[in-house]
């Protein structure tokens, strides 16, 4: 049975690699509002890799993503923004767009969120697979773009050509005014050199898009960036993003960059031990440990809580856990 699954994960992972989609972006809307965000000073916003080639326990996998969620707001503190990487759809998934089922579990939770997304990659009907933003707030436009193509290596010396995006949207906050939302997956299995032009294309789009704005809004850019500070040639992105005025809330309220080291792996999001979803397709070892998904703030004031959700036995929803940030508003 493992054996099988196996075979069917590294089908589904070269069925999205060798047949890159051309860029979709689509809409899922609900009546939704935020007015408590300016009253209560500061936004929760949360950022979670879904592992798309794990098809057999989704919808479980879901199911505690939003259970999560309805347990933050029954606490009295609503995420207002997710950030996901890695949603999928297509025949191989057994379903339309796993972003849209969440938003379908959030809604039977008496959850409002608006939902947008755009595919990366991919072969319609079979597959494709892309990042999507849900919010509380109401959406004043949104778009993505294509960052530069990268030959990564999916096997053994077996490079091939995967498009990345970053999806932006201009969220609306009653009382307050409006904040840019960037959610993006960098590459994985290329160097860190050609991460890096591809976080250069990322910040110079952030610029662009935000120098048309009308006056300066608070910028919350998030997601996969698959930059792991223990690794050299990783950290010339981290700090292109951070030496652009971003602040990483994790390390900002952790008071630590690395974060993820092999004696403390309390700031690690991919891998952390004993995560049933982060093994090798091939050797079936566990992954090593690493800190590779971040939310950045810019233009917002101090950073009140961070930390690193999804983890135990009975709340893994990927091989990622994901970030949550508490951040005040300016």
């Amino acid at each position: 049975m493992k054996w099988t699954l196996r075979l069917i994960r590294v089908f589904v992972g070269m069925t999205v690699i060798l047949f890159p989609l051309f860029p979709i972006y689509s809409a899922w809307s609900a009546p939704s509002v935020c007015p408590d965000v300016a009253s209560r000073g500061y936004i929760n916003v949360l950022t979670i890799n879904l592992l798309f080639s794990e098809i057999e326990d989704r919808d479980l996998r879901l199911t505690r993503i939003a259970n999560f969620v309805k347990q933050e707001a029954q606490q009295g503190n609503p995420i207002d923004v997710i950030l996901l990487q890695e949603m999928a759809g297509g025949i191989l998934e057994d379903t339309t767009n796993s972003s849209i089922d969440l938003w379908k579990l959030l809604h039977a939770r008496s959850l409002n969120y608006n939902l947008r997304y755009t595919m990366a990659n991919g072969i319609s009907p079979l597959l494709s697979v892309g990042n999507s933003i849900l919010t509380r707030c109401g959406i004043k436009f949104a778009f993505a773009m294509t960052l530069p193509v990268e030959s990564e290596e999916v096997f053994e010396d077996f490079q091939i050509p995967l498009k990345r995006k970053v999806i932006m949207a201009s969220i609306i906050v009653p009382g307050f005014g409006n904040i840019s939302i960037y959610d993006t997956h960098l590459c994985s299995g290329c160097t860190g050199s050609e991460r890096l032009q591809q976080a250069q294309v990322l910040m110079a789009y952030v610029r662009a898009v935000e120098k048309k704005l009308p006056g300066e809004n608070p910028i919350i850019l998030g997601g996969d960036f698959n930059t792991d500070l223990n690794i050299a040639d990783n950290v010339p992105v981290y700090n292109l993003v951070t030496g652009s005025g971003f602040i990483d809330t994790y390390a900002a309220y952790n008071i630590c960059t690395v974060c993820c080291t092999p004696s403390d792996v309390s700031g690690c999001t991919f891998a952390v031990p004993g995560n049933p979803f982060a093994f090798d397709l091939i050797t079936n070892e566990p992954e090593v440990p690493a800190r590779i998904d971040y939310i950045f703030a810019k233009g917002f004031g101090a950073v009140l809580k961070s930390e690193v959700v999804f983890k135990g036995d009975s709340l893994w929803a990927s091989d990622h856990s994901g970030v949550l940030s508490q951040i005040n508003l300016p």
